[in-house]
C-alpha cells in the first residue's frame, strides 16, 4: 500500500515540483537580492505565526481524521477546526490592526497588512491539505499544490514584469493559496464555521499544542538563519541565502515529504486498527523506500551543483548557491530522517509534548551557531549552523524516541548497501565531463547518475527491492538484517 501511494503522490506532485523550479528560476532573474530577501522574511514571518498559533490545528486535524469512526464525529471534527481557525484570523486581523492604529508598525519592513492576509489564507490552505491527505486523496492534493505553484508562477511574474514588485508577488502567493484550498470544498461541506465541540477542541490542543512548541522551535531553526544574515550582513545577503536555500528545499525536501504524505496515514490506520505489530511493520517499509530515495537524491544533488545552480538561479544567486548546496543538502536529509521516521514514535503514541524537547535544545543551539558563524564565515556559516543544529535534533529524538514506541531495528545492511551505491554514484558524476551546452551537460549528468545507482543497488540490494516491492511483510518475514 505504502508503494502504490508514494507512486501516486509523486505523480501528482511533479507538475507542482516543476512550477516551483520555473517559479524560483524567474524570481531570480527578476528580482534582485534585496527583493528575494524581502519576500523571503516575510512568507517566512507569516508561517512562523501559524505555527505559534494555529499549526495545533493542523496537526491535530491530521492526527484524528483517519481515526473518526462515524460521519457524526468527522463533522464535529471539521466544525470545531474551521470555527477555531475563524477566531484565530479575527484576533491576529484585530490585533494586527490595533497595532498600526497605535503606531507601533510604523517601521517595520514587513507590511503587516500583506503578513495578516498571508496568515489567514496560509492557514487555510495547511488545514485543507492536511485534510485532502488525511483522507488518502493523493489526486486532490496535487491539484491543491498545483494551483498554489502555478497561480503563483504567474501572479508573480505578471506583477514583476509589469513594475508592482515584491509586493505584487505577494499578492500573487495570497490568492495562489486562496484558491490552491478549493481541492478540499467537497470534504469541508455541511461544515459549520460556528458550532464547537469543546471536548473536541480540547483534544486537538492536547495533541497538538506540544506540537506547536515544536513547530515553533523547528521554524526558529529554518528561520532564524535569514533573521540574524539580515541583521548582520543586510537583506541583499538574505536573497543570496535564500536562493539557495529554497533550491535546496524545492528539489530535496520533495523526495521525502512524498514518502511521508504516503506512509503517515496508512501507518496511523494500520496503529489503530491492526495494532502495534502491524504499524511496525508499514514503519519498516517506509523507512526503507525513505534511504532508498533521499540518499541517492541528496549526494547526486551535491554532485552537480555547480551545474543545478547555473541552470537554475540568475546570475547575482547561482555562485553562493554553489557553495551553499552541500551543506543545506545534508541538513535536508537529517531533517528528513528525524522528521519522517524517529517523529513518528511520538505521534503514534500521542506522547508530542516528549517531542517538543529536541527541536527546543537544537533552537537554542542554532541561534548561538547563527550568531558567532555568521559573523565569522558569512551566509556559509547559517548553512553550518543548520546542518550541526539537524544532527543534535536528530540524535536528541532518537534518543527520546526509545523511550515510548519500539521502531523497528535499524536496517544497517540496507542503508549500507544504499549509501555505498549513493557514494559511487557521486563520485562517478564528479569525475564525469560532458562538452555539452550546460543545460544538456546536466541532463547527461542526471541520467548518467540515476543509471549508475540503480544498477549497483540492483547488484547489492535486490532481495531487499522485491520484499519492498511487495509492500507487506517486512517485519514478519525478517527479509531484512
Amino acid at each position: 500500500m505504502i508503494v502504490r501511494h508514494t507512486l501516486s503522490y509523486t505523480a501528482v506532485k511533479l507538475l507542482p515540483a516543476i512550477a516551483s523550479m520555473v517559479a524560483l528560476m524567474l524570481f531570480t532573474r527578476l528580482m534582485s537580492p534585496d527583493q528575494l530577501g524581502e519576500y523571503s522574511l516575510t512568507i517566512n514571518a507569516a508561517l512562523v505565526f501559524v505555527a505559534i498559533l494555529g499549526n495545533f490545528l493542523v496537526i491535530g486535524l491530521g492526527r484524528f481524521e483517519p481515526a473518526t469512526k462515524s460521519r457524526f464525529e468527522r463533522e464535529k471534527l471539521h466544525s470545531t477546526v474551521l470555527a477555531s481557525a475563524f477566531l484565530l484570523n479575527v484576533f491576529v486581523g484585530g490585533f494586527t490592526l490595533l497595532l498600526g492604529v497605535l503606531d507601533y508598525l510604523p517601521d517595520l519592513s514587513i507590511n503587516y497588512v500583506f503578513f495578516v492576509v498571508l496568515f489567514m489564507v496560509s492557514l487555510l490552505l495547511m488545514m485543507s491539505q492536511k485534510l485532502v491527505n488525511a483522507n488518502l486523496k493523493p489526486k486532490a492534493y496535487g491539484l491543491s499544490l498545483a494551483l498554489k505553484n502555478i497561480l503563483l508562477l504567474v501572479i508573480g511574474v505578471v506583477s514583476l514584469l509589469t513594475g508592482y514588485g515584491v509586493h505584487g508577488v505577494l499578492i500573487g502567493m495570497a490568492v495562489a493559496s486562496l484558491f490552491a484550498s478549493l481541492p478540499a470544498l467537497s470534504l469541508w461541506a455541511k461544515t459549520s464555521w460556528l458550532y464547537f465541540d469543546f471536548r473536541v477542541l480540547r483534544e486537538l490542543w492536547s495533541y497538538g499544542a506540544p506540537l506547536t512548541l515544536l513547530y515553533l522551535f523547528v521554524m526558529i531553526i529554518s528561520f532564524s538563519d535569514r533573521i540574524f544574515i539580515d541583521a548582520l550582513l543586510g537583506s541583499g545577503a538574505v536573497g543570496l541565502y535564500s536562493a539557495g536555500y529554497d533550491l535546496t528545499q524545492y528539489s530535496l525536501a520533495l523526495i521525502p515529504s512524498i514518502v511521508h504524505l504516503a506512509a503517515f496515514p496508512v501507518i496511523l490506520k494500520s496503529y489503530e486498527n491492526d495494532g502495534e505489530d502491524a504499524a511496525r511493520a508499514y514503519l519498516s517499509t517506509s523507512f526503507r523506500i525513505l534511504l532508498l530515495v533521499t540518499l541517492p537524491v541528496t549526494f547526486g544533488f551535491i554532485a552537480v551543483k555547480e551545474e543545478v545552480s547555473a541552470v537554475f538561479l540568475g546570475d547575482a544567486f547561482s555562485e553562493t548557491s554553489a557553495f551553499l548546496i552541500p551543506v543545506l543538502s545534508l541538513s535536508v536529509l537529517l531533517s528528513a530522517v528525524k522528521s519522517y521516521y524517529f517523529d513518528y514514535a511520538f505521534q503514534i503514541t500521542k506522547t508530542t509534548w516528549l517531542q517538543s524537547i529536541p527541536p527546543m535544545l537544537a533552537a537554542v543551539c542554532n541561534c548561538v551557531l547563527n550568531y558567532f558563524l555568521i559573523k565569522r564565515l558569512g551566509v556559509i556559516g547559517a548553512a553550518y549552523a543548520t546542518m550541526i543544529s539537524y544532527a543534535a535534533y536528530l540524535v536528541l529524538t532518537i534518543v527520546l524516541s526509545r523511550k515510548v514506541f519500539r521502531l523497528p531495528d535499524f536496517p544497517w545492511s540496507f542503508f549500507v548497501k544504499v549509501f555505498l551505491a549513493s557514494m559511487a554514484m557521486m563520485a562517478m558524476v564528479v569525475f564525469s565531463s560532458f562538452e555539452l551546452p550546460l543545460i544538456f551537460s546536466l541532463l547527461i549528468k542526471v541520467i548518467f547518475g540515476v543509471s549508475v545507482f540503480c544498477i549497483l543497488v540492483l547488484i547489492f540490494a535486490k532481495k531487499e527491492l522485491l520484499v519492498l516491492l511487495k509492500d507487506g511483510a517486512v517485519v514478519k518475514n525478517n527479509v531484512f538484517s
